[in-house]
């Protein structure tokens, strides 16, 4: 019997049943953001189960992918060093997307996307060993809990 496994570093608290929405396989988006794309520029939807096909972002695929690829899409995105920068951190400091940690730092997210952006700071209490960076793409009611607290590794 072979167990397959797959580790997420993601926060203590972190969206949940929601899969991530990847643009042209390298925009963080969701679902607003994704229907707001007009339908003639839409060239390929797909939907992949967690960590299939997640070579890019395999962090970010715990509850699965919603695939776009979109033809000239004109998202306005930041750079994990545009948001590092803006908020003057370290620029080795991690950023996570609803509490999964991006593990590519060609990933951009999509500006429409941001409904929250979150400095969580280093302390014992929490586990947490350095300053993080926490953007919710999620409105409140859809998260699994409001504050975040601290980082803990899922392995499945």
């Amino acid at each position: 019997m072979m167990i397959n496994a797959q580790s997420f570093e993601k926060l203590l608290f972190s969206k949940k049943d929601i899969p991530t929405v990847i643009i042209n396989g390298n925009i963080i988006a969701n679902q607003e953001v994704s229907t707001s794309i007009p339908k003639a520029k839409i060239k390929s939807i797909a939907v992949k189960k967690a960590a299939e096909n997640a070579i890019n972002f395999s962090n970010l695929s715990e509850y699965g992918f919603i695939l776009f690829t979109v033809e000239n899409p004109e998202i306005e995105v930041k750079s994990q060093e545009e948001i590092r920068k803006f908020f003057g951190v370290d620029a080795k400091t991690k950023i996570y997307v609803d509490g999964f940690l991006v593990d590519n730092d060609d990933m951009k997210i999509a500006s429409k996307a941001i409904k929250e952006v979150e400095i969580i700071s280093p302390n014992e209490r929490d586990l947490l060993a350095e300053k993080i960076i926490n953007i919710w793409t999620l409105e409140k009611d859809s998260r699994l809990a409001g504050k975040n607290s601290g980082l803990i590794k899922i392995n499945k």
